[in-house]
């Protein structure tokens, strides 16, 4: 279910979030005060509203530490897309410093691994998978940069320093890959299990228009928040997914300079 609401594009995912966090919220109050009105006397009804007060106060905390950390992994991956892109912008200054003539075809090879990184890397990350063309570019390159084999000193720096970046982008790579495989945080399942409580613990109330209403706010606020936890936690797929953008001007640089 939470794959299948993160896949969704942004507003269909909040909606159904949305409306299915108030239908098992309504669902659970109903029976809880058909439950509890017939056996509810004036002690046990002080202690559920006290530990109305306590779950209420639990499952906030929890959403913020959720959110949170989601945040905290999305600008990571922000992060890592950007020294990424710088990793493979270097590889192809230095390439082109280290002899023009020689590392064009080499450098164009590096434009078309750029190209599919957006082409074939993105759409494979949505599934947790990185792409097979990219990858087999991404080897291509990889060979014939080692086989370069640098004369004299200023060209075995710039070969140590192609080969330095070249180490950075991959593990970059891999960090993309890692993200696309994180689950969300063991903090939603317990969101959630503290929002049925909630919605129980108003069990107590008899539904009155105020009442209702106000369930109505709460279940739809979580319901919002629970989307946005979602949609955070998985950065390559749903309507919050980052996008190739640096990779994209990258790429029209590259194609510039080899015309």
């Amino acid at each position: 279910m939470i794959d299948f609401l993160s896949s969704l594009p942004g507003w269909l995912g909040g909606l159904l979030t949305i409306a299915l966090s108030t239908a098992f919220g309504f669902a659970t109050y109903a029976v809880s005060h058909k439950l509890l009105a017939r056996n509810t006397t004036e002690e046990t009804g002080y202690a559920i509203r006290s530990l109305f007060g306590v779950v209420g106060v639990l499952v906030s905390l929890m959403l913020s530490l959720a959110f949170a950390e989601v945040l905290t992994q999305n600008r990571a991956i922000r992060n890592a897309l950007e020294r990424e892109a710088v990793a493979i912008s270097d590889v192809f200054d230095e390439l082109h410093r280290y002899d023009s003539e020689r590392t064009r075809r080499i450098r164009r090879m590096l434009a078309n691994y750029t190209q599919a990184v957006i082409d074939d890397d993105w759409p494979a990350l949505a599934d947790g998978r990185l792409g097979e063309r990219a990858s087999a570019l991404n080897r291509q390159f990889t060979d014939s940069v080692i086989r370069l084999g640098p004369t004299g000193m200023p060209q075995q720096q710039a070969w140590a320093r192609i080969i330095s970046d070249l180490d950075a982008a991959s593990d970059q790579r891999l960090m993309r890959l890692d993200s696309a495989l994180t689950a969300p945080p063991i903090f939603v399942y317990v969101v959630v299990f503290g929002f049925l409580v909630t919605m129980a613990c108003f069990g107590v109330y008899p539904p009155q228009k105020a009442l209702l209403t106000l369930m109505s706010l709460y279940t739809v606020f979580v319901g919002m928040v629970l989307y946005l936890i979602l949609s955070l936690s998985d950065p390559f797929q749903g309507g919050m997914s980052v996008e190739p953008t640096m990779f994209e001007h990258l790429v029209e640089r590259m194609q510039a300079d080899l015309q």
